[in-house]
């Protein structure tokens, strides 16, 4: 196949598609009961990316299909290009700033904020959330309202944190929810797709055939699994009656004002989204240019079911715009990052979008005509000084008036996260960059002028990961003390070259990495149970039990705590307390195997063989070392003196290691 004829098929494909879907809404009538709602949040998804939105060389016919069936609307501006702040407005119909939820993982969703699945539940929806990203999960409040949510299960620790989930397993529950739920209740389904999220690295085919552009093939991956649902709505009859929403949270910065992926900047790369929307009452083939906002979304859905939109919303419901009623001034739209200031010490950025005009409050402001200059190449503040100061300032009295903050520049800390985040956090590309803040009342330098900094901490930050992941640890820590010389405020920096030279027995400079790290994060409390456990390392058990006080003080409830509480008690000789603070730490964080394996060879010492038996069980449950863990059965089988059962475990764990030295020697000792 020609490259001509290989990216005209999937425009081909696409067209046949969109002509089915719209088929199965055209001849829609007024259905017997409630309408359902599907709900496709494309994470990092570009709307100039799209086939339907005029990318020659996309390849994503379902998501045109879904266009084509319903209204398109091309104006339509995210409020963060940061994925939990978007989506906390995209689920509610508030701006983050309102609900204090600035960053990935830290503020959680307030309990008090109804979200779409609470308003739906309330009206009688049975409600399945499926995410792809742990930043959306339980802890950060996005479960609030589902019957089902299908998350993740809590972190494992280094080499097993998990953090995301590729789309199709995603989909795969979403798709088994579907088609198992009951079929009494009008349904609403929500499903986030992170795949589009760097790194670009998508499942074959599509690495392969977007080789010199993975970025699009992450996307046509993701079409492809927005395909499956479609298909699954068609084939179960529901298509007829089922609003189906996809939008982005946010977009993707491919190189543009030297930004990389995303967080820093509010230009339209970023901020600008693709969403699409299709079912009854929604007429086929629309094309919306007004501009729009994503926390219109709950509030449009609402209007689409015609359901009662809750007070205090700062969206509104685009129904009558949807069916073709234009609005005289479209409601300008805020976003706004704390992602400079939280992460490297410089400037937040806020910017209001109205009237085909765009500013931008910086240190050094910008005002952009959209319509002359979509690319934001021209900034206008000088030649256009009163309009961009009354911009900028209504982008500062929307901040006052959303945070209640005295001084926007001035924001309520944000809570630093523990040490599980942070690896998860690192996974996904967040890694190793919170510093300490501006002074009060200060804004810090424009990102602007650091932007190219930000290029080269990525890239540096990055091969370090690949280097300590290839046990490369010695050229890990060189590049962290490149990134140390960049961003000396960074507590978790200072942190990872920590843990660097804690990996090599460098167990004095490991604790002095860790000592500035508390110094830099005074209310974190991760680097003061690193400290700790070094301090067990050099056989100072005192100096251990301080730092883990000062830990629990900032974070009592943290499984961290926990465990190395365990490790402590141990040290001082207080095994049964230590068995408490161990089984504490496996009812925190289940996922995690250390404190299994710790609680397993405390309960042995104390003859609780039982606990013992039950860890090691639960241990093989989860996939953890299975031959090391039959031996380890097969050893307490040992004690208990169950011979046969000893045997059983021991050549179990031959099987699954041959030639395991202790498993020989177990089989040798029981005469075997």
């Amino acid at each position: 196949m020609t490259p001509t004829s290989r990216r005209r098929w999937p425009l081909l494909l696409g067209a046949a598609t969109a002509m089915a879907f719209c088929a199965a809404w055209w001849t829609w009538r007024a259905p017997d009961g409630p309408i359902n709602v599907v709900l496709i949040t494309l994470d990092t998804l570009r709307a100039d990316r799209l086939g339907s939105y005029g990318y020659v060389d996309a390849r994503t016919p379902h998501l045109d299909a879904l266009a084509a069936a319903g209204v398109r609307l091309t104006d339509a501006v995210s409020a963060s290009p940061i994925t939990g702040p978007a989506h906390a407005g995209l689920l509610t119909g508030r701006y983050p700033a309102r609900l204090g939820v600035r960053d990935n993982a830290t503020t959680p969703l307030p309990e008090a904020a109804e979200t779409l699945a609470e308003t739906l539940s309330a009206h009688g929806y049975e409600s399945g959330g499926f995410v792809g990203a742990f930043i959306l999960d339980r802890p950060y409040g996005f479960a609030q309202g589902f019957q089902t949510f299908d998350g993740f299960a809590t972190v494992q620790s280094g080499d097993q944190a998990t953090a995301e989930r590729r789309g199709d397993v995603v989909m795969d529950a979403a798709l088994q929810w579907l088609a198992s739920r009951s079929p009494d209740r009008p349904f609403f389904l929500w499903v986030h797709l992170y795949d589009s999220h760097a790194p670009y690295d998508a499942p074959a085919p599509y690495g392969e055939e977007f080789s010199t552009s993975p970025y699009d093939g992450e996307i046509a991956f993701t079409d492809a699994q927005v395909g499956r649902l479609l298909e699954a709505l068609r084939a179960s009859g529901h298509i007829s009656r089922t609003v189906v929403a996809a939008l982005a949270d946010h977009g993707e910065s491919l190189g543009e004002h030297g930004e990389d992926e995303h967080g820093v900047f509010l230009y339209e790369p970023v901020v600008r989204i693709p969403w699409m929307m299709a079912g009854p009452g929604i007429r086929s083939g629309r094309v919306v240019t007004e501009q729009v906002r994503s926390v219109d979304l709950v509030p449009t859905l609402l209007g689409a079911l015609s359901l009662p939109v809750p007070s205090g919303l700062d969206g509104v419901d685009l129904m009558p715009v949807l069916g073709g009623t234009a609005r005289p001034a479209p409601p300008p739209a805020f976003a706004e990052s704390y992602y400079p200031r939280l992460h490297y010490g410089w400037s937040e950025l806020r910017s209001v979008r109205a009237d085909g005009w765009k500013a931008i409050d910086a240190p050094r402001p910008e005002l952009y005509n959209l319509r002359d200059d979509p690319g934001e190449t021209r900034n206008l503040y000088d030649a256009q000084r009163p309009l961009a100061d009354r911009m900028i300032a209504e982008a500062v009295r929307l901040d006052r008036e959303l945070t209640g903050a005295l001084r926007p520049s001035s924001p309520a800390p944000v809570p630093a996260p523990d040490r599980q985040t942070l690896e998860r956090l690192r996974s996904l590309g967040y890694v190793g960059t919170s510093s300490a803040a501006p002074t009060h009342g200060e804004r810090g330098a424009d990102p602007k002028d650091r932007i190219d900094e930000r290029r080269k901490f990525q890239v540096l930050m990055s091969e370090a990961i690949d280097d300590l992941r290839a046990r490369r640890t010695e050229l890990a820590i060189d590049k962290f003390k490149q990134l140390v010389a960049i961003n000396r405020q960074s507590y978790d920096l200072h942190q990872m070259l920590g843990e660097a030279y804690q990996t090599l027995g460098r167990l004095r400079e490991a604790l002095g990495e860790y000592e500035y790290a508390a110094l830099l994060g005074p209310g974190v409390a991760s680097p003061r149970l690193a400290a700790a456990e070094v301090h067990l390392a050099l056989k100072d058990v005192r100096a251990a039990r301080t730092r883990r006080d000062e830990a629990a003080a900032l974070d009592p409830t943290s499984f961290d705590v926990s465990l190395v509480t365990g490790r402590i008690l141990e040290a001082e000789g207080r095994p049964e307390e230590a068995l408490s603070a161990y089984e504490r730490a496996v009812a925190q964080n289940g996922a995690n195997p250390r404190p299994r394996m710790l609680l397993v060879g405390v309960a042995s010492r104390l003859e609780r063989y039982d606990i013992a038996e039950s860890q090691l069980r639960s241990l093989l449950t989860m996939g953890y070392q299975p031959s090391r863990t039959h031996f380890a059965l097969g050893r307490l089988a040992h004690l208990r003196g169950r011979l046969d059962e000893a045997g059983r475990h021991y050549r179990e764990a031959l099987r699954l290691e041959p030639g395991l030295p202790m498993a020989v020697e177990g089989l040798r000792m029981i005469g075997r």
